[in-house]
């Protein structure tokens, strides 16, 4: 008899000791200011897609920056297929590595990548776009404005007051139905551009483009 709860109780111990195992061999949920702390580790991450592509490998470079401090960012390695747009938020798990002096995080599969939120479709006021540019860089973002010197491939959106604006220049293949002073609503990629040292939307995704606001007039 003494036996048998000897055998019950080694059961129960290897119970606990696999369920506290599990605790501590849990990735942490670091920021990506952290990441060079844990070398090969696996790790938890979360931050904004700035950027996404495809290798000739059919697996995934995904860049994300850290929410709380737009200077961090990180690339994800990602085997197989993950549909992220510029300015999701992303929380994914990895093992970190150091390759060619840059760290980077190895995701084995594409269900370690998950969609937390997707970016913003609320209209984002052209004020706090030059307040806050940061919060926006690499991102596609919603902005509602009046066009203004409209050509082929660019126009100026500007605020109702006139105080602030912003280049924007766009793709023909994405819908661009407007004229000179019609309301619109812009949905693009909000960049920087290091050459001209100013910051401008472009149209990159077929999701992008320039739509005038239902019940203007035509100009």
């Amino acid at each position: 008899m003494k036996f048998k709860y000897l055998i019950i109780l080694i059961a129960i111990s290897s119970l606990l000791a696999l369920y506290l195992l599990s605790l501590v061999s849990h990735p942490a949920l670091i920021s990506i200011s952290e990441i060079q702390t844990y070398n090969g580790q696996q790790v938890i991450v979360q931050g904004i897609v700035t950027d996404y592509r495809t290798t000739a490998y059919d697996s995934q470079l995904v860049t994300i920056r850290d929410t709380e401090n737009t200077t961090q960012s990180i690339t994800l390695y990602i085997e197989g297929d993950v549909s992220v747009d510029y300015g999701d938020v992303i929380q994914v798990i990895g093992e970190v590595h150091l390759y060619k002096g840059q760290w980077e995080l190895i995701v084995n599969t594409p269900q370690a990548v998950i969609l937390l939120e997707k970016w913003n479709n609320e209209s984002t006021p052209l004020w706090h776009l030059a307040e806050y540019p940061g919060n926006y860089l690499d991102t596609t973002v919603n902005i509602t404005g009046i066009a203004t010197q409209k050509h082929t491939t660019s126009c100026i959106l500007t605020d109702p007051t006139g105080t602030y604006s912003i280049d924007v220049s766009y793709d023909i293949a994405y819908p661009h139905q407007f004229s000179n002073g019609d309301t619109v609503m812009v949905i693009g990629r909000f960049l920087y551009d290091p050459t001209t040292l100013h910051y401008l939307m472009i149209t990159t995704e077929s999701t992008h483009g320039i739509w005038k606001i239902a019940g203007q007039q035509d100009a």
